[in-house]
């Protein structure tokens, strides 16, 4: 019975290598797909990713140049705040924009934009909030938005 048994594990060379080989390939295909699933999308790619929020935030910088500007140059010298007012502005779907401000008083440029460019600044939430995971990947680049404005509307 201890013979049989033994005859009963042995597996022609053949099989073996095909198994091997099949096991290789397979291994080839799935560990860089693990690997790079949840690799980040370069911020040169955000347009490409999120067209549609592209094209709006696009709208609002043409309609909004002033502000637009300002909210780039924010975002250049204060992207942890900037990053700050666009989480908060999708977290709170329903808080107006003094919300934020009355919590936040006393940020260089953003004072400004409250003051000279509410409205535009109101509009750039709903931006926000209509693209939410777009406005979110924006922003996950430091400077993300500023580099949107130098590189893809080009206001500088």
């Amino acid at each position: 019975m201890g013979r049989h048994r033994s005859r009963m594990l042995r597996v022609h060379p053949f099989w073996r290598n095909l198994v091997k080989q099949l096991f290789m390939a397979l291994a080839c295909v799935l560990i860089p797909a693990f690997v790079f699933a949840g690799a980040e999308v370069g911020i040169e790619k955000w347009q490409e990713h999120h067209p549609e929020a592209a094209k709006d935030l696009g709208g609002w910088v043409q309609t909004n140049k002033d502000a637009a500007h300002k909210f780039f140059e924010w975002d250049s010298k204060h992207p942890e705040r900037s990053k700050e007012f666009v989480h908060w502005t999708v977290d709170h779907p329903a808080e107006p924009i003094d919300a934020f401000a009355a919590s936040h008083k006393g940020w260089p440029i953003f004072d400004e934009i409250m003051e000279h460019h509410r409205p535009a600044a109101e509009q750039f939430m709903g931006w926000a909030r209509k693209h939410a995971d777009a406005a979110r990947a924006l922003m996950h680049h430091p400077r993300g938005l500023a580099w949107a404005g130098k590189n893809i509307y080009a206001i500088d």
